[in-house]
């Protein structure tokens, strides 16, 4: 797995900002909309693998924070 330390490309950061925002936090863990599914996916294809729902959205802000690399 990559390092979370790492910048994504832009177009990257921009699809995990806009996915992020869909997806509920881990408060609403009980809704059925299947957004941390689709985080999930989109973390996968960029080279990370979180294990559950917490690991993906605390990943997702630190890349989000990490801002991107041109």
């Amino acid at each position: 797995m990559l390092k979370p330390d790492k910048k994504l490309a832009r177009q990257q950061w921009e699809a995990l900002d806009i996915q992020f925002s869909r997806t509920p936090g881990l408060a609403d863990s009980f809704s059925a909309s299947g957004e941390h599914y689709i985080l999930v996916s989109l973390l996968n294809q960029f080279g990370y693998h979180p294990t559950s729902r917490e690991e993906a959205i605390k990943l997702a802000e630190r890349l989000l924070s990490n801002g991107w690399d041109e």
